[in-house]
């Protein structure tokens, strides 16, 4: 009788660790896919409004006076709004203050984005002459790098392996090169002394 208690025991072990094995591995799974998940709402988000920004400067383009631009000049900021944050990364130049504009929750309704107001805690930033978007507290996309603009998608790190083998990859290919033409010659030397022998 004691052996089977024995037993129960470490079955009864053995079931809870599985079970807080898999658990573990659902919550960590289901952390992800809810980052990756918010992190393509927030892409979807950004697209959004760079639709919106070509629609509203189309507009301007028509009528400057009865359509104006949408949003804060960065040169010219209201005192309520701090993006000192974002301003110390330097994603954009100080010299490019003037061509971006900050859109905050009025801007966002003006533009009939109501359902992005209060939905992200930084500040939606574009760029009217091409169309670029910025999100001030950024993102990490698709291939976990650390981004803010929308034209950042897609960008991939730096492989400076990859980058440093090409160098040495095409010096061993030069000497491959010399070799063979220096072996080619030889044997055409060879060849000529046969036929001038015979």
């Amino acid at each position: 009788m004691i052996q089977r208690k024995g037993k129960s025991s470490i079955k009864l072990i053995v079931a809870i660790v599985i079970i807080v094995a898999l658990v573990t591995a659902g919550v960590i799974y289901l952390r992800k896919f809810l980052s990756n998940e918010s992190i393509k709402d927030l892409q979807y988000d950004m697209l959004l409004v760079k639709t919106k920004t070509e629609t509203v400067k189309s507009k301007n383009v028509l009528n400057k006076d009865e359509n104006p631009l949408i949003g804060y000049q960065l040169t010219s900021l209201p005192e309520n709004i701090n993006i000192d944050e974002f301003k110390a990364k330097n994603v954009i130049g100080e010299d490019e203050y003037e061509k971006y504009y900050l859109l905050d929750s009025e801007c966002l309704e003006k533009m009939d984005l109501k359902e992005l107001v209060n939905k992200y805690p930084g500040y939606f930033i574009v760029c009217y002459d091409d169309y670029e978007v910025i999100y001030s507290k950024g993102y990490e996309n698709k291939n976990k790098m650390w981004c803010y603009k929308i034209s950042d998608l897609e960008k991939k790190p730096e492989n400076k392996k990859l980058e440093s083998s090409i160098p040495a990859s095409t010096e061993e290919q030069t000497n491959n090169e010399e070799t063979t033409e220096n072996s080619e010659q030889t044997e055409n030397a060879e060849n000529s002394e046969n036929t001038e022998g015979n």
